[in-house]
C-alpha cells in the first residue's frame, strides 16, 4: 500500500502570533499589554504564570546549566537579535535599530531583475544563492495567506499590529543541526546546536533578502524571533518534507534535525510541488518521540482535525515549561525521530522504501529499536567537550 500524507499542511484559518508560546513569554508582568492580552485570554494566563516564574533557558542555576554551552546560546542568539531589529528597522526605519552607527550608501544604478523573462532561470539562480550561503535544500511555495500571522506578537513595540504581507512566494532554506551535538539532548550542547543553526538560518535570510532587494525585488527576511509567516507548513508546501508527529517538518532527508527559515518576495516564481514522503503514515505506526516525550507534549493517538487541516495538535506550554523547568529546549523529539539519521546510501534506501510502501514500516521500526535503541541512550558530548560544571 502506497502512503498517503496528511490531506493538507494546514493551518487554514490564519493564526494570531500573539497566541504563541513565545510571544506570551515575552510579556512584561504588570504591563499594559500583559493586562490587555490576558484580560481577552484568560485560559492562558494559569499555564504561562507557572512558567514565567522559571529561569530563562541557558543561564545560571539552571538544571542542566554547564557555562561554555550556555554562552555560546546566549551569544548565538543575540547575534540572531541583531538580524531581527534589521529586519525591523527595515519595514519600520524611523524607529527601529540598526546593525552599526550608519548604514553603507545605497549603490547606484543596479540592474533591476526581469522575472518575465525566464522565471525558472531566476528561481534556479535563487536556490543557487542559498546553497551559497549555507542551505543545503530550499524551496518555492506560493504565499498562502493561511500561513501569514494574522497580528505581530513579537517584537513587543509591534504587538497587536495587524500583519499584511502582500507578497507572492516564500522561499524556504534548510539548515542541518549536525548529528552529534543533536545527539546530547535534552542537555544545554544540544541547546548550543539549535541556537547556532539560528544564527547561520537569521544570516543567510537576511543576506539573501537584501541582495533581491538591491536587484528591484521587494522582498523580507523572516528570522528567529521576527517571523511573519510560519515555517514548517511553507516547507511541505515547497516539497521539502512533511509535518511529524511532534509538530516539525520531517525533511525528505535529513528527518526533523533541521532548522528553517523563510525569504519572502513579491515576484513571480515557479512554485515546488508538496509531495509524499510516507512521513505522515510513518508517524501513525511510530509514536516514539510521544513515548519519550519528557514533558508529555506530544499526542500518541491519530490526528484530529485543528485549524482547518489534520495534525496532530502539541500542547506547546507542557513542551514549553519543561524547557524552562531543565534551563535547555530539550530536543528529545528530534533525537529520538527514526528519521534522525545521516544521509547515507542505507538510510536513504530505507527513505525510499517509507516513500512508497507502507508495507515495511513496522519492519523499519523494528530494526531501528535495534539498531538505535527504543529508548535514548545515554547523551556523551561530541569533541571538543563542553564540559558540565563540576565534571
Amino acid at each position: 500500500m502506497r502512503p498517503r500524507p496528511l490531506p493538507a499542511p494546514g493551518p487554514f484559518e490564519r493564526v494570531d502570533e500573539r497566541d504563541t508560546i513565545f510571544s506570551r513569554a515575552r510579556l512584561v508582568v504588570g504591563s499594559a499589554l500583559h493586562r490587555a492580552y490576558y484580560a481577552g485570554r484568560p485560559e492562558h494566563r494559569h499555564a504561562d504564570d507557572r512558567t514565567r516564574g522559571l529561569r530563562p533557558l541557558a543561564t545560571p542555576g539552571g538544571q542542566r546549566f554547564e557555562p561554555l554551552a550556555a554562552a555560546l546560546v546566549q551569544a548565538c542568539f543575540e547575534a540572531s537579535d541583531l538580524l531581527a531589529e534589521a529586519v525591523e528597522r527595515d519595514d519600520h526605519p524611523s524607529t527601529a535599530r540598526g546593525l552599526g552607527p550608519g548604514d553603507p550608501p545605497e549603490p547606484q544604478a543596479w540592474p533591476r531583475l526581469d522575472p518575465s523573462s525566464d522565471p525558472a532561470a531566476l528561481a534556479a539562480s535563487i536556490k543557487a544563492a542559498a546553497s551559497f550561503l549555507g542551505a543545503v535544500d530550499v524551496g518555492i511555495a506560493p504565499l498562502e495567506p493561511g500561513f501569514v500571522y494574522s497580528h505581530r506578537g513579537r517584537p513587543l513595540e509591534r504587538h497587536g499590529e495587524v500583519i499584511v504581507l502582500p507578497h507572492r512566494v516564500a522561499i524556504v532554506l534548510v539548515f542541518p543541526m549536525r548529528e552529534p551535538w543533536v545527539g546530547t539532548s535534552p542537555e544545554l550542547p544540544a541547546t548550543a546546536e539549535t541556537a547556532r543553526v539560528y544564527q547561520q538560518t537569521s544570516a543567510a535570510c537576511f543576506v539573501l533578502a537584501r541582495s533581491l532587494q538591491r536587484l528591484g525585488v521587494d522582498a523580507r527576511a523572516h528570522v528567529d524571533s521576527n517571523y511573519l509567516v510560519m515555517c514548517p507548513p511553507l516547507a511541505v508546501l515547497a516539497g521539502l518534507g512533511e509535518l511529524g508527529r511532534n509538530g516539525l517538518l520531517v525533511h525528505r532527508r535529513l528527518g526533523p534535525a533541521v532548522r528553517l527559515g523563510v525569504v519572502t518576495a513579491d515576484v513571480a516564481l515557479p512554485p515546488d510541488q508538496p509531495e509524499c514522503h510516507g512521513v505522515a503514515a510513518f508517524c501513525q505506526g511510530c509514536a516514539k518521540c510521544a513515548e519519550h516525550c519528557p514533558a508529555g507534549a506530544i499526542p500518541e493517538g491519530p490526528t484530529t482535525r485543528t485549524g482547518g487541516a489534520d495534525r496532530w495538535p502539541l500542547q506547546a506550554e507542557r513542551c514549553y515549561h519543561f524547557w524552562r523547568s531543565q534551563g535547555s529546549d530539550c530536543g528529545v523529539c528530534v533525537r529520538t525521530c527514526p528519521f534522525t539519521k545521516p544521509d547515507t546510501p542505507v538510510h536513504s534506501a530505507v527513505r525510499r522504501v517509507i516513500r512508497r510502501t507502507t508495507m515495511l514500516n513496522r519492519l523499519v521500526l523494528l530494526a531501528d529499536d535495534l539498531v538505535y535503541g527504543h529508548r535514548p541512550r545515554r547523551w556523551r558530548f561530541p569533541s571538543p567537550p563542553l564540559h558540565r560544571e563540576g565534571q
